[in-house]
Formats: structure tokens, sequence, C-alpha cells
């Protein structure tokens, strides 16, 4: 395939800089529980991630410190995929003042969007249950949130994820009013806006959960060295919501193209399915 460049755009007139297009808004993803393996892992690899379910029985003044001590444990098992983009420049493209640098936000737009699809595959009704809220945009309100919160009274750490009409309806109105990023606002713990949420259930437009309530697990790609000493750029960085990638680039040395790919290993599961609900739209 052959990039879409216009023909405006010749070495006398391409900006040093580009202007890169408005993608979607994507929430951190680190309230939840996240396991990054030191080692490199390949797609398909199975991480599992330990739940605990029930602890060792209290006694009132016991005679034996050592009885009805066991406690129980269950596996959650996140399956690994490679989510990647490449995207290229060639030597025609760059005798034109084109640099593959100017493809870049956009390009970690498209992995950032793949990875956020990945994350909210498990945020279903089949796997947390019916809705704690089922509103449209425009009848919610603030007040809302008290009912949201209470479904989750329980929860050890109340995050919310919602969307941006939604969040809307939480922006202060004076000096005094929360700010709905702030830590502790309404009652939660973080409160963050999502504007894709394209991975979940199709009515789904937040999420509301402890932080073991998901279980996502990430890592390094596998790469060969000798394949890796080839490579003019490999680097982790860091994409928006606080997940690391893994960046390369290279020249093909018959047709002069200059590659960048954007690699990222994620899986993500159920955790504790009793300590999320999901929000969905009214529809």
């Amino acid at each position: 395939m052959a990039n879409t460049f216009p023909a405006a755009l010749t070495a006398e007139f391409v900006a040093d800089e580009a202007i890169t297009t408005l993608g979607p808004v994507l929430s951190a993803i680190d309230a939840f529980t996240y396991n990054a393996p030191v080692d490199q892992i390949s797609p398909g690899s199975k991480v599992q991630v330990p739940v605990v379910t029930a602890g060792a029985t209290a006694q009132t003044d016991p005679t034996n410190y050592e009885s009805n001590a066991d406690s129980t444990k269950v596996a959650r098992e996140v399956t690994v995929s490679q989510h990647s983009v490449s995207f290229h420049v060639t030597q025609a493209e760059l005798n034109n003042g084109h640099r593959l640098r100017s493809l870049i936000r956009k390009n970690l737009q498209v992995i950032g969007n793949a990875c956020r699809d990945a994350v909210f595959a498990p945020i279903t009704a089949a796997n947390y249950g019916a809705a704690v809220l089922d509103s449209t945009a425009a009848d919610f309100e603030a007040a809302d949130l008290k009912t949201i919160w209470a479904e989750g009274k329980d929860f050890p750490t109340k995050n919310l994820i919602i969307d941006g009409a939604y969040f809307a309806k939480l922006l202060p109105t004076n000096a005094e009013s929360f700010l709905p990023g702030s830590r502790g606002a309404y009652g939660f713990d973080s409160i963050a806006m999502n504007n894709r949420w394209d991975g979940a259930d199709s009515d789904v437009i937040g999420y509301f959960g402890s932080s073991d309530s998901l279980a996502i697990a990430s890592g390094e790609p596998v790469m060969d060295d000798e394949i890796q000493d080839l490579l003019s750029v490999y680097e982790a960085i860091e994409l928006p919501g606080g997940l690391v990638a893994y960046a390369s680039s290279w020249t093909s040395l018959s047709t002069r193209k200059r590659f960048m790919n954007i690699s990222v290993m994620l899986g993500a599961s159920v955790g504790d399915a009793t300590a999320g609900k999901i929000i969905t739209n009214g529809v």
C-alpha cells in the first residue's frame, strides 16, 4: 500500500512539524490491577493473575494459632496478544521533505485505540451483571453519581471511567465545585473520561470498579537479539493511559524506505467480578 500524500506537499513547502487530527480521549488504566512481566512474552502467552477469594477463619480467644489458617486463591488467565502498527516513508517522499516523525502521533493514536479495545473487552454485562445505571447523556446529572457510588459502597477503591458527554455534566460551575478528575471528587478515588468504548458491550459508556475488578497483563515483545541489533531504534515509550509500547525503526536497503513499528503485548480479563459495574447509554 502507498501513503496518501498530496502533491502540494513538496520539499519546498513541507513544514518541520505536522498537525495531527483529533483522536479519542483514552482514560488511564493504572487504576486497575496491572502486571508487567520482566521477561519478553510472545503472542498467545497466558499470564496467570491470582485472585484471593477467601481468607482464613477468624477466632476468638484461640488456643491453637495454627488451626483454621487456610486461604483460597483462584487464577484469572489473561491471554496476551501483540497489538502492532507499522508505517513508512518512501525514498521519493523523503526527497520531497516528508519525515517519519510527522506520522508518529497519529499512529500512536491508532495503537492506543487497539490497546484500549483489548483492555475494555471484558467490560460486558455477561462478566459484571446488569448496569448500575442506564441513562442517556441528556438525562444524566451529577446526582446519579450517588446511585453509582452506593452500588459499590463495599469496593475498597472506587474508580469511575465515563464517556465525555456524561463527564461534561460533572464540570464545575464555580470555583468551589469539585474538579471531576481530582482524587476524592464526589467520593470517588478517581473519575476519568474515555471517549472510545468499542471493545466493551455496544451500549456501555462507563465502568465503575475497584482496582481488583479488571486484570491487565502487558510486557515486551519477543525479539531475536540479531534482529534487534539491525534496528536503528529500539526503545520503550509510554502511551497515553500508562501502557508501555516498544518502538523500532529501520531502513529497507533495497527500497530505502524508512519504517517504524510500535508494538504492545497486552491482554485483559475479569479480575474480581463482584467489584465492577457497567454503565449503559439508556438506549
